[in-house]
């Protein structure tokens, strides 16, 4: 799995999330050519660059999500420790920029080196404080999606506040293509099976359950409609996740027939999910046992990350699973 990402979509935040929910959207299209408009973000009205030019990723998947919408930004986070879990058109992205700090670790002296006219940031990370810091330096559009995986609608705040309503169209079009596409030809595999996405839990002896309030769960359920296991339970969480103990496999993978997990970006599997697929339980549920186990590379942040998501999962369990 992704040791980096994988804090947002197996781990609870650790930075504390404040603030009014609230998208972020342009202002009147009549004022397009104008030297600012207003945008609407979690901490209220700003005005910002109708263009911007020199733009700070502020939060841990802003650049991947600036990167399907054709932005480049002049700072992100330090991803030295985590490099090596993203692929390599992510890594190229990111080469050579210079670093506002680690995550939760925001170095404002380098915010404000980087000269930018807008920063960009999610409210999951960035609460009233570090705004009220940022706000200081640079115009900051914070945006929040309605869940911790929303990456739907923070993409798209983000594509508004930056007057690339153009590119986010292109991405989400070929996205929602592939989508409808998938869903029709493999309806019967999709229809026909009971599913789960399982990940490493929050501590040892434990797995999680990926739910459709996380990025990977809402392809999973909401998107591509993979029906979940009736053991599952579905008292979802904001964090996109539920940890359980190895001791309730039995019961909550009871009846699933196809199983998805995160790999490494090598396509490895962690020391942590490896130990949840050894574990005997695990052995003896029935998608097991049939060798309908399939891991993932792919994460989501965006409609191009998930586009690449749907091909993989095509490929690598729908494909397989039809000629069977």
């Amino acid at each position: 799995m992704r040791i980096g990402r994988s804090i947002f979509t197996t781990f609870a935040a650790t930075v504390a999330v404040a603030g009014l929910l609230a998208g972020c959207t342009s202002g009147d299209s009549s004022d397009a050519d104008a030297e600012t408009r207003t945008v609407e973000t979690v901490y209220g009205s700003i005005e910002v660059p109708a263009s911007p030019d020199r733009v700070v990723a502020a939060s841990y998947d802003t650049p991947w999500q600036l990167m399907s919408l054709g932005v480049k930004p002049v700072a992100t986070q330090d991803y030295s420790s985590w490099i090596e879990e993203f692929t390599p058109a992510q890594q190229e992205f990111v080469d050579g920029l210079p670093t506002i700090g680690p995550f939760g670790e925001y170095n404002f002296e380098a915010i404000a080196s980087a000269d930018p006219d807008v920063i960009v940031g999610d409210a999951d990370e960035i609460d009233q404080a570090t705004y009220d810091q940022l706000a200081t330096i640079a115009p900051t559009v914070v945006v929040k999606g309605d869940s911790r995986g929303d990456w739907q609608k923070i993409t798209t705040d983000l594509a508004s506040a930056l007057g690339r309503d153009d590119e986010l169209n292109d991405s989400k079009a070929a996205y929602e293509a592939t989508l409808d596409r998938v869903k029709s030809e493999y309806a019967d595999v999709i229809g026909g099976n009971e599913w789960a996405h399982i990940s490493l839990g929050d501590e040892e002896g434990q797995f999680s359950i990926q739910q459709p309030t996380g990025a990977i769960g809402n392809l999973v359920v909401n998107e591509l409609g993979l029906k979940y296991g009736p053991g599952i339970p579905t008292d979802y969480t904001d964090r996109g996740y539920e940890s359980y103990s190895f001791e309730q496999i039995p019961d909550i993978l009871a009846g699933v027939t196809v199983i998805l997990f995160p790999l490494n970006a090598d396509g490895s599997t962690s020391e942590t999910v490896q130990a949840v697929l050894d574990n005997t339980l695990f052995g003896r549920i029935p998608a097991a046992q049939a060798g309908h186990v399939y891991g993932l590379v792919s994460s989501v942040t965006d409609y191009d990350t998930a586009d690449n998501w749907l091909g993989e999962v095509e490929s690598t369990v729908l494909q397989p699973l039809s000629a069977a």
